[in-house]
Protein backbone atom coordinates (compact mmCIF):
# COMPACT_ATOMS: atom_id res chain seq x y z
CA UNK A 1 0.00 0.00 0.00
CA UNK A 2 1.15 3.12 -1.05
CA UNK A 3 0.76 6.46 1.05
CA UNK A 4 1.86 9.38 -0.71
CA UNK A 5 1.76 14.05 -0.31
CA UNK A 6 3.63 16.70 -1.45
CA UNK A 7 5.66 18.62 1.08
CA UNK A 8 5.86 22.01 -1.04
CA UNK A 9 3.26 24.86 -1.04
CA UNK A 10 2.80 27.81 -3.33
CA UNK A 11 4.94 31.07 -2.28
CA UNK A 12 3.42 32.68 1.19
CA UNK A 13 1.94 35.74 0.49
CA UNK A 14 1.47 38.18 2.69
CA UNK A 15 -2.98 38.14 2.72
CA UNK A 16 -2.22 34.68 4.16
CA UNK A 17 -1.40 34.62 7.89
CA UNK A 18 -1.23 31.59 9.88
CA UNK A 19 -3.05 31.02 13.58
CA UNK A 20 -4.34 28.66 15.54
CA UNK A 21 -7.66 29.12 16.49
CA UNK A 22 -8.54 28.32 20.00
CA UNK A 23 -11.13 25.50 18.82
CA UNK A 24 -8.12 24.36 17.25
CA UNK A 25 -8.61 25.11 13.66
CA UNK A 26 -4.76 25.92 11.86
CA UNK A 27 -5.21 28.28 9.32
CA UNK A 28 -1.80 29.11 6.74
CA UNK A 29 -0.52 27.90 3.99
CA UNK A 30 -0.22 24.49 3.16
CA UNK A 31 -2.55 23.96 5.73
CA UNK A 32 -5.49 22.13 3.47
CA UNK A 33 -3.03 21.43 0.37
CA UNK A 34 -1.76 19.18 1.76
CA UNK A 35 0.27 19.26 4.91
CA UNK A 36 -2.98 17.64 6.95
CA UNK A 37 -2.08 14.87 5.18
CA UNK A 38 1.57 14.82 5.40
CA UNK A 39 1.16 14.63 8.95
CA UNK A 40 -1.24 12.24 8.74
CA UNK A 41 1.58 10.12 7.02
CA UNK A 42 3.95 11.10 9.86
CA UNK A 43 1.70 9.98 11.96
CA UNK A 44 0.98 6.31 11.02
CA UNK A 45 4.93 6.26 10.25
CA UNK A 46 5.62 6.94 13.90
CA UNK A 47 2.77 4.90 15.61
CA UNK A 48 2.52 2.21 13.17
CA UNK A 49 6.01 0.28 13.91
CA UNK A 50 4.51 -3.07 12.74
CA UNK A 51 1.94 -2.51 10.19
CA UNK A 52 0.02 -5.37 8.95
CA UNK A 53 0.39 -4.47 5.47
CA UNK A 54 3.92 -3.19 3.43
CA UNK A 55 3.30 0.08 3.41
CA UNK A 56 5.73 3.17 1.26
CA UNK A 57 5.69 6.24 1.93
CA UNK A 58 6.11 8.72 -0.47
CA UNK A 59 6.98 12.24 0.18
CA UNK A 60 7.91 14.69 -3.22
CA UNK A 61 8.27 18.46 -3.55
CA UNK A 62 7.80 20.49 -6.26
CA UNK A 63 3.88 19.37 -7.22
CA UNK A 64 3.03 23.24 -7.27
CA UNK A 65 4.97 23.92 -10.28
CA UNK A 66 6.10 22.68 -13.74
CA UNK A 67 5.67 18.92 -14.28
CA UNK A 68 9.41 18.63 -15.12
CA UNK A 69 10.62 19.50 -11.76
CA UNK A 70 7.99 17.45 -10.16
CA UNK A 71 9.84 14.83 -7.39
CA UNK A 72 6.97 12.44 -8.16
CA UNK A 73 7.73 12.15 -12.09
CA UNK A 74 11.57 11.80 -10.72
CA UNK A 75 11.12 8.73 -8.45
CA UNK A 76 8.69 7.45 -11.48
CA UNK A 77 11.88 7.71 -13.49
CA UNK A 78 14.68 6.31 -11.47
CA UNK A 79 12.65 3.76 -9.07
CA UNK A 80 9.68 3.09 -10.65
CA UNK A 81 9.70 -0.12 -8.51
CA UNK A 82 9.22 2.16 -5.69
CA UNK A 83 5.88 2.86 -6.57
CA UNK A 84 4.70 -0.43 -6.98
CA UNK A 85 1.44 -1.28 -5.12
CA UNK A 86 -1.99 -2.77 -5.14
CA UNK A 87 -3.41 -0.15 -3.78
CA UNK A 88 -2.61 3.88 -3.46
CA UNK A 89 -3.99 6.81 -1.86
CA UNK A 90 -2.95 10.41 -2.37
CA UNK A 91 -3.78 11.97 0.99
CA UNK A 92 -5.20 15.19 -0.59
CA UNK A 93 -8.11 16.55 1.46
CA UNK A 94 -10.92 15.54 -0.51
CA UNK A 95 -13.34 14.27 1.89
CA UNK A 96 -13.71 11.00 0.38
CA UNK A 97 -15.45 12.29 -2.42
CA UNK A 98 -13.92 12.27 -6.16
CA UNK A 99 -13.11 15.38 -7.49
CA UNK A 100 -14.66 16.43 -10.95
CA UNK A 101 -13.33 19.83 -11.29
CA UNK A 102 -9.47 18.92 -13.36
CA UNK A 103 -8.53 20.46 -16.30
CA UNK A 104 -5.86 20.57 -18.88
CA UNK A 105 -3.31 23.52 -19.32
CA UNK A 106 -1.33 24.92 -21.97
CA UNK A 107 1.56 27.13 -21.68
CA UNK A 108 2.44 29.86 -24.16
CA UNK A 109 5.34 31.57 -23.95
CA UNK A 110 5.27 35.24 -25.85
CA UNK A 111 7.79 37.58 -26.84
CA UNK A 112 7.89 41.49 -28.29
CA UNK A 113 10.98 42.71 -29.39
CA UNK A 114 12.04 46.42 -28.99
CA UNK A 115 15.12 48.91 -29.82
CA UNK A 116 17.54 49.54 -26.58
CA UNK A 117 17.56 53.13 -25.63
CA UNK A 118 18.96 54.92 -21.47
CA UNK A 119 15.98 54.96 -19.68
CA UNK A 120 16.72 58.35 -19.21
CA UNK A 121 15.72 58.94 -22.76
CA UNK A 122 13.47 55.98 -23.43
CA UNK A 123 11.99 58.43 -26.67
CA UNK A 124 15.49 57.25 -28.50
CA UNK A 125 14.03 53.51 -28.25
CA UNK A 126 11.20 51.39 -28.13
CA UNK A 127 10.72 49.60 -24.21
CA UNK A 128 9.74 45.50 -25.36
CA UNK A 129 7.37 45.50 -21.95
CA UNK A 130 5.90 48.35 -23.36
CA UNK A 131 4.72 46.42 -26.37
CA UNK A 132 3.40 43.57 -24.41
CA UNK A 133 0.65 46.35 -23.24
CA UNK A 134 -1.94 45.16 -26.06
CA UNK A 135 -1.25 41.45 -25.20
CA UNK A 136 -2.23 41.93 -21.73
CA UNK A 137 -5.15 43.82 -22.22
CA UNK A 138 -6.32 40.95 -24.08
CA UNK A 139 -5.96 38.80 -21.72
CA UNK A 140 -7.72 40.28 -19.34
CA UNK A 141 -10.61 41.14 -21.41
CA UNK A 142 -11.23 37.65 -21.83
CA UNK A 143 -14.59 36.36 -21.28
CA UNK A 144 -13.90 32.08 -19.92
CA UNK A 145 -16.74 29.79 -21.33
CA UNK A 146 -18.16 28.17 -18.61
CA UNK A 147 -18.86 24.72 -19.88
CA UNK A 148 -21.08 21.73 -18.69
CA UNK A 149 -19.92 18.56 -18.79
CA UNK A 150 -21.83 15.67 -17.64
CA UNK A 151 -23.63 18.08 -15.08
CA UNK A 152 -20.71 19.87 -13.96
CA UNK A 153 -19.85 23.37 -14.54
CA UNK A 154 -16.31 24.12 -15.53
CA UNK A 155 -14.84 27.51 -15.93
CA UNK A 156 -11.98 27.88 -18.83
CA UNK A 157 -9.04 30.41 -17.73
CA UNK A 158 -6.32 32.58 -19.40
CA UNK A 159 -3.53 34.56 -17.15
CA UNK A 160 -0.52 35.75 -17.78
CA UNK A 161 1.77 34.48 -14.73
CA UNK A 162 4.59 36.99 -15.14
CA UNK A 163 6.63 39.08 -17.35
CA UNK A 164 10.62 39.35 -18.21
CA UNK A 165 12.60 42.48 -19.61
CA UNK A 166 16.20 41.10 -20.99
CA UNK A 167 17.99 44.26 -19.97
CA UNK A 168 19.50 46.08 -17.14
CA UNK A 169 17.22 48.61 -15.49
CA UNK A 170 19.44 51.44 -16.84
CA UNK A 171 18.03 50.73 -20.45
CA UNK A 172 14.89 50.23 -21.81
CA UNK A 173 14.30 46.42 -22.67
CA UNK A 174 14.67 45.27 -26.24
CA UNK A 175 13.05 41.97 -25.70
CA UNK A 176 10.07 40.53 -23.37
CA UNK A 177 8.87 37.70 -22.71
CA UNK A 178 5.52 36.69 -20.95
CA UNK A 179 4.60 33.30 -20.48
CA UNK A 180 0.63 32.49 -20.20
CA UNK A 181 -1.80 29.80 -18.88
CA UNK A 182 -4.81 28.56 -20.04
CA UNK A 183 -7.01 25.70 -18.30
CA UNK A 184 -9.60 24.23 -20.31
CA UNK A 185 -11.77 21.24 -19.64
CA UNK A 186 -10.20 18.27 -20.71
CA UNK A 187 -13.47 17.07 -23.13
CA UNK A 188 -14.76 20.19 -24.23
CA UNK A 189 -12.89 21.18 -27.05
CA UNK A 190 -8.92 20.46 -27.62
CA UNK A 191 -8.33 22.50 -29.30
CA UNK A 192 -9.95 25.74 -28.21
CA UNK A 193 -7.21 27.78 -26.52
CA UNK A 194 -5.57 27.73 -29.66
CA UNK A 195 -7.34 30.48 -31.12
CA UNK A 196 -6.74 33.30 -28.29
CA UNK A 197 -3.55 32.46 -28.35
CA UNK A 198 -2.95 33.01 -31.79
CA UNK A 199 -4.55 36.51 -31.50
CA UNK A 200 -1.88 37.59 -28.55
CA UNK A 201 0.97 36.35 -30.99
CA UNK A 202 -0.06 38.52 -33.67
CA UNK A 203 -0.79 41.22 -31.19
CA UNK A 204 2.73 40.87 -30.33
CA UNK A 205 4.08 41.27 -33.84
Amino acid sequence: MILAGHIDTVPIADNVPSRLDADGVLWGCGTCDMKSGVAVQLRIAATVPAPNRDLTFVFYDNEEVAADLNGLKHVAEAHPEWLEGDFAVLLEPSDGQVEGGCQGTLRVLLRTSGERAHSARGWMGANAIHAAAPILARLAAYEPRRPVIDGLEYREGLNAVGITGEWPATSSPTSASSPSTSATPRTAARRRPWPMCARCSRTAG
